[in-house]
């Protein structure tokens, strides 16, 4: 079945279509010769040259998943750590000044 699409081409490759075409102008005719032409080498050379098989990744170095894990878990461990350090900074605050206050009177 042939599809009508519209088509823009350079003037200068429509007069040598048109010198190729001969009198009769069959533009349409050339056109699709050269891409039948350019499709069947482009398969030829495509099965000449199969494509390189992909190389395996490398293996990871960093990021993995428990790698990550593991920097969660360290991460959690410090923030409790500093969060139990300012709870004491504060009771022993707190309790100074209840002393100096006991002082004081």
């Amino acid at each position: 079945m042939r599809v009508r699409i519209p088509l823009i081409i350079e003037e200068s490759l429509i007069k040598e279509i048109d010198e190729i075409a001969g009198e009769k102008h069959r533009r349409a005719a050339t056109i699709e010769t050269a891409l039948r032409e350019y499709i069947a080498r482009q398969a030829r050379k495509a099965k000449a040259n199969p494509p390189a098989e992909e190389p395996p990744p490398p293996p990871p170095t960093r990021g993995t998943a428990r790698s990550s894990a593991v920097s969660a878990e360290k991460a959690a461990a410090r923030a409790n750590a500093v969060r139990a350090t300012k709870a004491t900074s504060r009771s022993n605050t707190v309790q100074a000044a209840k002393t100096t206050a006991r002082a004081k009177r």
